[in-house]
Formats: structure tokens, C-alpha cells, sequence
């Protein structure tokens, strides 16, 4: 069963005292669902929208390392864990419908509902393998390697004679984990090296520079 016919599923059999302890709630682009060091009282299901999963720390950096998407859930992880306060900062970037819940109402639900509790254990598990499969891994590369990395998955498979990254140059810093004083030093030498040009201060990427990017080996800053 897929994770859409499971959400379709676990709110079709949603038990009736579980239903009546939920609410629906709209969360416009940019506002926080939850905050890194909130009180981790609530869960939420995701049924419309797409949020980012981002890390603050005390240096003032801002490291965005996932995206969730329906049908997942916000929250689960901590209370499953049993943490009092949220790890991360998960916020909207489209207008997201939810439903939510207290944790203890979330936690009575999967012991009421065995099928809830096996659709849980198969989205966090979706969502723990990629920054199980990743962890580590980009805190060693070099930035400009991160960059370079960053800009081919935006690209991904994506057939254009001109690629333009409509992206801030903070937003990258945030998701690639850096700064963007080193953002900007990297586009820098991309752009010296023919790699990318500027369109009016935004990341443009020709046909050539394309494949030239594609095979470039950064071993380097």
C-alpha cells in the first residue's frame, strides 16, 4: 500500500474518540509548525502542503536538511523518543493543512490501532534513511564541493538550454550547512571558472556548463 492510500486509510479508520481529540490546522508559507526547543506536546499529519526540516545553531547558522511532503508526520519523532522539546525547526514553504494532535492522544491512537502504528513505523523510517544513508557526509566537503553538489541536484535530471536558480544566496547557505560570506565565495569561483554565469545576481547555468559542472571534480576549496 502506498503512503497516500495509507493516509486515506488511517483517516477513513480513525478511531471516533481519537477523531474527537483532533483538530485541523493551516499553516501559511514561512510560518514555523514547530520549533527547535519547543515543548514537544503535539504531532501532526501533514495532508496538504510541503514543509522544510531545519537545525539552528548558536553560531546564527541555519542548516536545512530535508523537505517533508504528504503524508508525513511532524512531531513523531520526538515524542516516540520520548524528548520533551522538538530537534528541529519544521516550516511551511506552501500553505500546509494539517491535523493535530497531543502526544498523548497521538501515542493512544497507535496503541489502539495496529494499522496506524505500522504506517507510522514505515514513514519514520522513510524519512530516518536518507540522513541515516547522508549522515556525515557533506560535513567533510569542501564548500565549494558542497555547492557544486547542491547545484547538480537542483538541476537533477532537468533538459533547459538556461537553468536559472531562483534561490537566495541564504537559503543555499542554509542548505548546503554554511555561511553566506563562503556561498558567495564559491559562486565566485564557479563564475571564474566558466562554470556558471550571473543573471542579474541570480545563478545561471547553460547547456555547456551544464555537463561542464557534471564533470568537474572538486577535491579542493
Amino acid at each position: 500500500m502506498s503512503f497516500d492510500m495509507q493516509l486515506d486509510y488511517m483517516l477513513e479508520h480513525m478511531p471516533e474518540e481519537i477523531r474527537r481529540q483532533t483538530t485541523r490546522r493551516i499553516f501559511l508559507p514561512g510560518e514555523a509548525v514547530v520549533r527547535k526547543g519547543e515543548r514537544a506536546n503535539h504531532v501532526y499529519i501533514l495532508t496538504k502542503g510541503s514543509t522544510r526540516v531545519s537545525n539552528e545553531f548558536a553560531s546564527g547558522q541555519r542548516y536545512t536538511f530535508a523537505r517533508q511532503n504528504v503524508p508525513d508526520l511532524v512531531g513523531d519523532l520526538e515524542v516516540l523518543a520520548g524528548q520533551k522539546t522538538f530537534a528541529t525547526t519544521n516550516e511551511a514553504l506552501t500553505t500546509c493543512e494539517v491535523i493535530a494532535m497531543t502526544a498523548d492522544t497521538f501515542l493512544q491512537w497507535m496503541q489502539l490501532d495496529n494499522h496506524f502504528s505500522f504506517a507510522v513505523a514505515r514513514l519514520l523510517a522513510a524519512k530516518m534513511y536518507p540522513t541515516s544513508n547522508e549522515n556525515g557526509r557533506i560535513k567533510f566537503q569542501p564548500s565549494l564541493e558542497r555547492l557544486q553538489h547542491y547545484l547538480l541536484k537542483r538541476l537533477g535530471d532537468i533538459d533547459t538550454d538556461l537553468f536559472i536558480l531562483h534561490t537566495s544566496r541564504q537559503q543555499i547557505a542554509d542548505d548546503i550547512g554554511t555561511s553566506v560570506k563562503t556561498v558567495n565565495r564559491g559562486v565566485t569561483k564557479l563564475r571564474e571558472a566558466g562554470l556558471i554565469n550571473l543573471i542579474h545576481g541570480k545563478i545561471a547555468i547553460d547547456k555547456q556548463q551544464q555537463e561542464a559542472l557534471r564533470n568537474t571534480d572538486f577535491t579542493e576549496e
